[in-house]
C-alpha cells in the first residue's frame, strides 16, 4: 500500500484568476486566513514533503517555506498590445513531478479550501482495495461529478504527461483519458469541492 513517505504534495496556484478580477487567488484572504496558508496547513501534514506551483508573487510563496515551482506563462504579441497565455496546471504538475524525489505525487488546486483534513488517507485505503486495478494516476469525483485536478500522479508517468503537453495539448479531463486514469469515489459532497471563484466568496 502506498504511504504519506511516498506522496510529495504540490499546491496549484498558478491560475489568471480572471474570476476575481485578475488578482493571485492563493494570496486572497478566505475565512481570516490566505489561501496557500490555508492550503498548506490542510496538504502538509499528508504528505512527506510539499511543492507549491506559482506563476507570479513568487518571492511571497517562498516566505510559507516550501519550494516554489515557477509556472512560467508565455507573452504573446498581437498587432496592438501583449497578451499573457498561461501554460495551464498541467505544466505545474509536470514541473513537480520532474523535481519531486518520492514516487507519487498529489495535486490539489489552492481555491479548493474545503476537503476533508485526511482526504489523502481516504484515497490511499480506497485504491488498496479490490476492484481497484494498478494504475499510474487517480483523480477524486463528488457525489456529482469529476475533478481531475485533484489527481495522485506516479513518477513513471512524467513522460506521457511531457508528451502530451509538448503535442500542444492542455486539457486535464483529456490527459486523464489519454493515460487510462482511475477516478476515485469518497463519497464526498460536491459541495466539498466547491471553487472560490468569485471576489465575494472571500470574506
Amino acid at each position: 500500500m502506498i504511504s504519506k513517505d511516498d506522496i510529495t504534495g504540490v499546491i496549484l496556484a498558478g491560475g489568471e484568476g480572471r474570476r476575481v478580477s485578475g488578482k493571485d487567488k492563493g494570496l486572497l484572504v478566505y475565512k481570516g486566513i490566505s489561501l496557500i496558508k490555508r492550503q498548506i496547513d490542510w496538504l502538509s501534514p499528508q504528505v512527506a514533503s510539499l511543492l507549491i506551483s506559482a506563476n507570479r508573487n513568487i518571492e511571497n510563496y517562498q516566505k510559507y517555506g516550501h519550494p516554489v515551482l515557477l509556472d512560467q506563462s508565455n507573452e504573446v504579441n498581437n498587432s496592438s498590445y501583449g497578451e499573457t497565455e498561461f501554460n495551464g496546471p498541467l505544466s505545474g504538475i509536470l514541473k513537480a513531478l520532474q523535481s519531486c524525489s518520492t514516487e507519487w505525487l498529489f495535486a490539489q488546486p489552492v481555491d479548493v479550501p474545503n476537503l476533508p483534513i485526511n482526504l489523502l488517507d481516504k484515497i490511499l485505503k480506497t485504491i488498496s482495495r479490490k476492484p481497484f486495478e494498478s494504475k499510474n494516476c487517480y483523480y477524486l469525483k463528488s457525489d456529482q461529478r469529476d475533478h481531475y485536478l485533484s489527481m495522485l500522479i506516479n513518477k513513471s508517468a512524467e513522460s506521457q504527461l511531457e508528451q502530451y503537453l509538448e503535442s500542444d495539448r492542455r486539457r486535464v479531463r483529456d490527459f486523464h483519458w489519454t493515460i487510462n486514469s482511475q477516478p476515485v469515489d469518497l463519497n464526498l459532497n460536491e459541495k466539498l469541492f466547491e471553487n472560490l471563484n468569485f471576489e465575494q466568496a472571500y470574506k
